[in-house]
């Protein structure tokens, strides 16, 4: 035996366990190491997992492009953006029958039969591999026919439709409870996702209960042009449209500006609270109305369809002036597909020149940016 191991033998045990432990400056050491590599670690595990869904959310957008192409491919062209039996006037033009998705059902037939109010969602529903759903979709009756019941396909919960950096469900009852929908007890069957309908003013949105979307004819949108022949602002101008609107039937020989520089459909502004005073205020905007978002994959109108007349906007209820808006959850950007199939990662920064003509098909103006 050597002498040091004599000389431990010989000290008491208390001794030797003392030798043994850890000093208070070691531990506190050893602490400040694992919260260092921490701090250093989150951000990375936080930004890995955004940018998984971020990537989910643009196959969502992939799948989606795809199934407008098969739709065109069997039908010659894209869905209508909404569907539309009825339409009323004002004293700018005609518009889509905003109550028709929502229009109360008496027994086994509609109040209004051939009542529609649906949305291109569900044309396509077949080619993302919801067959049921639409199987089961009842024609002869709207929207609100098809959900009066939670296990009716309106209702039904379609986890492609939702970007999953902002939602897996409705939430109906919690962030975005102020929605409207087409029955307000409604708590499913929600989207993230938009059809484009152009660069100018689709909605009418100063009557909250009348949520109208515009669909006018030459006549009346030579008389909505602004003194010294400016442009009309509606997207139904021919130099603001889009490829989706009331009753649309766009083919893509029509897209004239070219299928890669055409925005087809974004990831849309979904405002999680409607109470929110309006941080950029517009004409007319006296009221939240304007930043009161629509939910439902099936109903038609502002619920899935977007212009891009203003900028695509961040995450956050303090951001964004219209529910029209294209935005979504993602830090730095939106996802969207253009016609051609492809799909965007495009930046809150993007010159709104640009972003107006990447919404329109035929304005003589190609986007060059991709």
């Amino acid at each position: 035996m050597s002498r040091r191991q004599r000389v431990m033998n010989q000290l008491p045990a208390r001794t030797q366990r003392s030798r043994s432990a850890f000093t208070l400056i070691e531990l506190l050491v050893v602490i400040a190491i694992v919260a260092v590599l921490l701090a250093i670690a989150l951000p990375v595990l936080q930004n890995a997992r955004e940018t998984a869904r971020r990537n989910q959310c643009a196959n969502n957008l992939k799948q989606l492009g795809l199934a407008l192409h098969r739709y065109h491919d069997a039908h010659k062209v894209f869905p209508a953006g909404q569907v539309s039996i009825s339409q009323l006037a004002d004293s700018i033009g005609r518009f889509a029958d905003p109550q028709e998705a929502r229009i109360q059902n008496s027994g086994a037939k509609p109040t209004r039969p051939g009542a529609q109010g649906t949305s291109w969602i569900l044309a396509v529903l077949p080619m993302i591999n919801q067959e049921a759903v639409y199987n089961s979709w009842k024609f002869n009756t709207n929207v609100r026919g098809n959900g009066e019941q939670p296990s009716q396909p309106a209702r039904l919960e379609i986890p492609s439709l939702y970007c999953p950096s902002r939602r897996s469900s409705m939430e109906a009852n919690g962030r975005f409870s102020s929605c409207e929908r087409v029955d307000d007890a409604w708590g499913s069957g929600g989207s993230d996702y938009a059809g484009c309908t152009g660069s100018g003013i689709a909605f009418k949105d100063d009557d909250p209960s009348q949520r109208q979307t515009y669909w006018l004819n030459a006549n009346q949108l030579a008389a909505t042009i602004l003194p010294g022949g400016t442009t009309s602002p509606f997207a139904q101008s021919p130099t603001q449209v889009g490829v989706f609107g009331v009753n649309s039937r766009t083919t893509i020989a029509e897209i004239s500006d070219g299928t890669s520089s055409t925005l087809l459909v974004a990831e849309r502004r979904l405002f999680s609270n409607a109470s929110i005073g309006n941080a950029y205020p517009i004409a007319n905007s006296s009221t939240p109305n304007q930043r009161r978002s629509s939910d439902g994959w099936a109903f038609g109108g502002p619920a899935t369809l977007c212009t891009t007349r203003l900028p695509p906007q961040p995450p956050g209820p303090q951001f964004g002036r219209h529910f029209d808006e294209a935005g979504g959850e993602h830090p730095l950007g939106v996802n969207i597909v253009c016609a051609d199939g492809s799909i965007h990662f495009i930046s809150l920064n993007i010159d709104l020149r640009t972003w107006n003509n990447l919404g329109n098909m035929s304005q003589g103006a190609p986007v060059t940016l991709f």
